[in-house]
């Protein structure tokens, strides 16, 4: 079939194009996608800044309507509502069977490859040029092919928009403070960045009962974000010669939890530096994830803290997004209040625009309308 997709050809170009997808194998679905977050990981693969390369289809946040499956898919039918999950794990290598979905084997070589699941791909450019799944996804476009294992599904009551950026934004955020961290309620919390990952986290620590809650970032605009979200208090990095004092003095002592969103040399030294003796520096962010990364031993040994990665929010994803629907539904997640602006497909560059300028909490693409 010929649909409308955010095409990266070559590093450094998008377009609006039309495109081919060549129907589900056995075990993947045919998905009329309603819904695709915008995310900062889509701008940096169009830039060739991650493992992902040019060509491909752009998004891995989304949620749509399944129009069609393959005949060894037994997770959902046509006319289910799902959300995309873009670590479809094997579930039957060691780390899976370890509980640890989300660094599943099999994902370097096909969804890190922009490949679906078998190590192909269904799309292609109507003048030959076959065209990869991003993250095995490629959500921004009017319908996407996906693994069975990629299909979770959304319960009535949520609408598509929320269920889009849950997949990512707020699966990689909230389960960095639930799962990884594993914050415990009634102690301090700062959350460097506040796009999207980090705003979520900011969700997180609302949900874990941490007081007060301090974000940070170097932008005026994403800290009123936080405010709106919940924040107890801001900080302007920028303006600051030595933040962790600040957040020292602002939470009596330094935050018990420190999640960094942005993960670049400069916030992971912050993160490490501000947390109290004791506490734990949880880092999310991928910007620095090319280089070395000093850490200040003194520091991090004699005041006994810890330094953990979190990967997507270390979730288990078909348990874990359930969870987070499920959360809000029953109120206690207010993922709608993320979302800041709606565009369409042709405005994918405008989103991108808005992200960096710090415009939006979290864009989302409207495909289609919600059924």
């Amino acid at each position: 079939m010929r649909i409308r997709a955010a095409v990266t050809r070559e590093i450094g170009h998008l377009a609006i194009e039309e495109v081919d997808l060549a129907p589900p194998k056995g075990d993947e679905v045919l998905v009329r996608m309603c819904a695709a977050g915008v995310c900062h990981s889509d701008l940096h693969t169009m830039r060739g800044e991650l493992r992902a390369v040019p060509p491909l289809v752009l998004g891995h946040e989304g949620a749509g309507i399944v129009e069609a499956v393959g005949s060894a898919v037994t997770t959902c039918k046509p006319g289910d509502r799902i959300v995309v999950n873009w670590l479809p794990a094997c579930e039957s290598c060691p780390t899976c069977l370890n509980g640890r979905h989300n660094l599943c084997e099999r994902l370097a070589r096909t969804t890190f490859q922009a490949l679906l699941a078998d190590g192909t791909s269904r799309l292609s450019t109507t003048d030959g040029m076959t065209l990869k799944h991003f993250l095995s996804a490629a959500t921004m476009a009017e319908y996407a092919v996906i693994s069975g294992a990629s299909a979770v599904p959304v319960p009535d009551g949520v609408p598509m928009d929320v269920a889009a950026v849950i997949g990512c934004a707020v699966a990689t955020g909230v389960g960095a403070v639930i799962n990884t961290a594993q914050a415990q309620p009634g102690l301090p919390a700062a959350v460097i960045g506040c796009g999207g990952v980090g705003l979520s986290a900011l969700l997180g620590c609302r949900l874990a009962g941490c007081r007060p809650i301090i974000a940070v970032d170097v932008m005026d605009s994403k800290l009123e974000f936080a405010k709106a979200l919940g924040a107890d208090d801001t900080l302007n990095s920028a303006s600051s010669e030595r933040p962790w004092k600040d957040l020292w003095a602002m939470t009596g002592g330094g935050p018990e939890y420190v999640f960094d969103s942005v993960g670049a040399a400069v916030t992971i030294d912050l993160a490490i530096k501000a947390v109290r003796p004791g506490g734990t520096a949880t880092i999310m962010g991928l910007h620095a994830a090319k280089e070395s990364v000093g850490v200040p031993a003194g520091v991090l040994v004699l005041q006994n803290k810890r330094l953990l990665g979190s990967f997507a929010g270390s979730v288990r994803p078909r348990l874990d997004l359930p969870r987070l629907l499920g959360l809000y539904l029953g109120g206690r997640l207010p993922i709608n209040e993320l979302i800041t602006k709606h565009y369409p497909l042709a405005d994918l560059p405008k989103a991108f625009e808005d992200m960096e300028a710090g415009h939006v909490a979290r864009g989302v693409l409207s495909l289609a309308p919600d059924a």
